[in-house]
């Protein structure tokens, strides 16, 4: 090989070496901005649910400190009254149903909301009354278990409640299920919520992917804002089963 063909391949090797140099460097530097617009939209994301959170949480405490309260002392101030004329009872009998069906009312939104039994007792608590408030209804059934020693720290606790709530609300509106079995342990530091319905199974993939799958959506990002990881099982007609591991 003469000088000049010798040249010629220096050349073209030190080219290369430039350009995958150029192109390794705009691969990394694509990546490193994926990744700091995954860190932007993670920490947009717990802005909007740490505002949306403490926002239900005052309206919760509203709900339960004021409004409550009021209600039942009209209940109370109601059944006082000696009423003779029939018409008289009937009505009465009438405005007492309404307060009733409203305090139930004001009981769902409180669970939607938050509960004070979460704050206050823990979140198994919590989801033991949440489950046994779904029950009451006619329609799904829901099994709850759960390790006696699971305290996670606040804010993981209230992102798990929802997570849960969320599951229980989807399985409801959309699975056709008669019974969820929900499982709440914790091994070796990670928490584990399991859940598994006999309704009718659903393309998750697509439901993620979808206008539909807002909730699905959301749970994600909640179970990704507390470090965990989010698993599905699902086919037609088969049911579904989400699994939850969060290191606590």
């Amino acid at each position: 090989m003469d000088a000049k063909e010798t040249s010629l391949y220096t050349a073209i090797l030190i080219v290369s070496i430039i350009v995958a140099t150029i192109i390794i460097f705009f691969i990394i530097s694509i990546i490193r901005q994926q990744r700091k617009n995954v860190e932007l939209y993670r920490k947009n994301v717990l802005a909007e649910i740490t505002a949306m959170e403490k926002e239900r949480a005052r309206i919760a405490a509203d709900l339960h400190d004021e409004l409550g309260p009021m209600l039942s002392a009209i209940k109370l101030k109601i059944g006082s009254f000696e009423l003779t004329d029939e018409d008289d009872k009937r009505e009465a009998k009438k405005t007492d149903d309404h307060i009733d069906a409203l305090m139930k009312r004001m009981r769902e939104i409180s669970y939607d909301l938050i509960p004070n039994t979460l704050i206050r007792k823990g979140l198994v608590i919590a989801l033991k009354q949440f489950t046994d408030f779904i029950n009451e209804s006619d329609g799904l059934k829901i099994n709850f278990k759960a390790d006696d020693d699971i305290s996670p720290e606040q804010n993981k606790s209230i992102h798990i409640y929802r997570i849960a709530q969320e599951v229980i609300n989807n399985t409801i509106r959309h699975s056709g299920a008669k019974l969820l079995n929900i499982n709440l342990k914790q091994e070796n530091g990670t928490l584990i919520l399991a859940t598994t319905d006999d309704g009718e199974g659903f393309d998750h993939h697509a439901a993620v992917k979808g206008e539909g799958g807002i909730g699905l959506r959301n749970i994600l990002n909640r179970t990704e804002i507390i470090g965990g990881q989010m698993f599905i099982e699902s086919e037609k007609q088969k049911g579904t089963k989400y699994t939850f591991e969060i290191p606590v």
